[in-house]
């Protein structure tokens, strides 16, 4: 339709793909082999490839339909609900602005699903082959993580069971900050295989950091990552052996102009309440405590509204001590954890 054939998109795509300055011919010629016969480079069967030439189908479709849409702006992608399978597949149109929760809400809508009380919705960032999962955060945008996807991703729209237990949590809690021993295990490759153990490292998650002591008492971090930066995923690989099934998968990812940086890093909880607890503080840290939108399953009656006004956010008690003295009461209470709250 635009003229781009198999060597004028070798052409463009091999000098980026593989960062030369586009007067080797060499890249373009690999990019065009693996166009041309990636159905057996990759693997690609036959129901996967129908799926495929469906979404392209509709692609054209819609553009032909709405001839006067701005180019670029809408994503066809598949989304599922519930469980990954044919008949819970939706391809729905996605532009630049939509949000998690607007995502949902086109999903429940089509399903003429009737939220109730006390059911969160939420748009899953599901990793097989990591067997992980992320709850996108309601005003998350949803574009840049379809764009994003790896073949073994998918999104997939189900309830959270464990987000009112962590809006409890939060309103209750006395400081923003957490710290606590977890066992901590880096991702390490030597010759193609994983290595590494599961370690006790003490950690201290705070408004801009994350660190990590060898001890209680450490008087130094061994290492420290901006929160920011982070993201945090649930569930862990079952072939690291994890201790515990309560695990937490971390990535680091650093967009500086000179450097680029990704790191991968597990941490293992003793509880599922543990888990709940800190993964509930990386979100309220990174969000700014708006964890869930404060008119709950209300939101779906303003979809239009979402991206422009604020929904509301957990109220939480200021902070109350320093890092110094929180620090120094977990050393001195390490034999009787309940010690450090007899005075309160």
């Amino acid at each position: 339709m635009n003229q781009m054939n198999l060597h004028n998109l070798a052409i463009v795509f091999g000098p980026t793909l593989f960062q030369t300055d586009g007067k080797d011919y060499n890249a373009g010629r690999v990019i065009e082999d693996l166009i041309q016969h990636y159905i057996s480079i990759f693997s690609v069967d036959e129901q996967q490839l129908k799926k495929q030439l469906d979404e392209i189908s509709l692609i054209i479709k819609v553009k032909n339909l709405q001839p006067t849409a701005p180019p670029g702006g809408h994503f066809i992608c598949t989304i599922y609900l519930e469980e990954k399978k044919e008949s819970a597949e939706q391809l729905v149109k996605i532009p630049a602005t939509m949000s998690a929760s607007e995502l949902v809400c086109e999903i429940l809508d089509r399903r003429k699903i009737s939220v109730r009380d006390k059911d969160y919705w939420c748009c899953f960032e599901v990793n097989e082959k990591e067997e992980t999962e992320r709850p996108l955060h309601y005003q998350e945008r949803v574009l840049p993580i379809v764009h994003s996807l790896g073949t073994e991703s998918h999104l997939l729209v189900k309830k959270h069971h464990s987000m009112e237990a962590m809006l409890i949590y939060l309103a209750s809690k006395v400081d923003v900050a957490k710290h606590g021993m977890m066992r901590f295990r880096e991702e390490r490759s030597l010759l193609g295989l994983s290595t590494g153990s599961f370690n006790e490292r003490y950690f201290i998650l705070t408004t801009t950091s994350l660190r990590l002591y060898k001890e209680v008492r450490s008087n130094r971090a061994e290492r420290e990552w901006p929160v920011k930066c982070l993201r945090v995923y649930l569930g862990i690989k079952k072939k690291l052996r994890p201790p515990s099934c309560w695990g937490l998968t971390v990535v680091y990812e650093s967009s500086k102009p000179d450097k680029q940086e990704r790191q991968q890093w597990y941490l293992c909880c003793d509880t599922q309440t543990e888990l709940r607890e800190w993964f509930a503080t990386f979100l309220s840290i990174q969000h700014e405590g708006g964890v869930w939108p404060a008119e709950g399953c209300k939101m779906r009656s303003k979809r239009s509204g979402v991206s422009e006004a604020r929904l509301g956010n957990v109220s939480l008690i200021p902070l109350r001590g320093n890092e110094r003295d929180i620090r120094n009461s977990v050393a001195a209470f390490t034999a009787d954890p309940l010690a450090i709250f007899k005075n309160t």
